[in-house]
């Protein structure tokens, strides 16, 4: 999956609305700066932090816009057999599914993770799918995710 920190793709953006859209088409997972939560207490995190295993996102971190690919369904979690692999502590090893549907929308579904998700606040019960919108908050665990159209990215670019 293609990936860019949104500094990048600020820059992308300038050439104007039309171009983003064609250049960067598709829907976004952007995963938000955030403190992250090392996978094992054997993970080995630099520097002098009060508690090893939460680490805050340094001064100017970036969140990471990660395009969706065009297939129907995109797991999430910690195992190196999902999707979209995203290594931090607080997310199980297939910890969400994302679904697109026929009519090109998606879905979201938590397949009883350990920490949970909740998609606006909204808890997932074991199995519920949940639609998703342009601009829609996901919470994994600790972990934050945007769901974003090319159009809605690109406003949060320019604005």
């Amino acid at each position: 999956m293609k990936s860019y920190l949104l500094s990048a793709l600020k820059r992308t953006s300038a050439t104007g609305r039309d171009a983003f859209n064609k250049q960067h088409a598709g829907d976004w997972l952007v995963w938000e700066a955030g403190a992250w939560k090392a996978p094992r207490a054997s993970t080995l995190v630099l520097g002098s932090v009060a508690d090893a295993a939460q680490v805050a996102p340094p001064k100017g971190a970036e969140a990471l816009a990660i395009a969706l690919p065009a297939q129907l369904t995109v797991t999430l979690g910690r195992s190196s057999d999902v999707d979209l692999e995203l290594n931090d502590g607080t997310l199980s090893g297939h910890h969400l599914s994302l679904f697109r549907t026929p009519e090109g929308r998606w879905t979201v579904e938590d397949p009883g993770s350990r920490n949970g998700t909740t998609v606006e606040g909204l808890k997932l019960k074991a199995g519920m799918r949940m639609p998703l919108r342009d601009g829609s908050i996901i919470k994994a665990g600790q972990v934050t995710l945007t769901f974003q159209t090319s159009e809605g990215l690109w406003q949060r670019l320019v604005s």
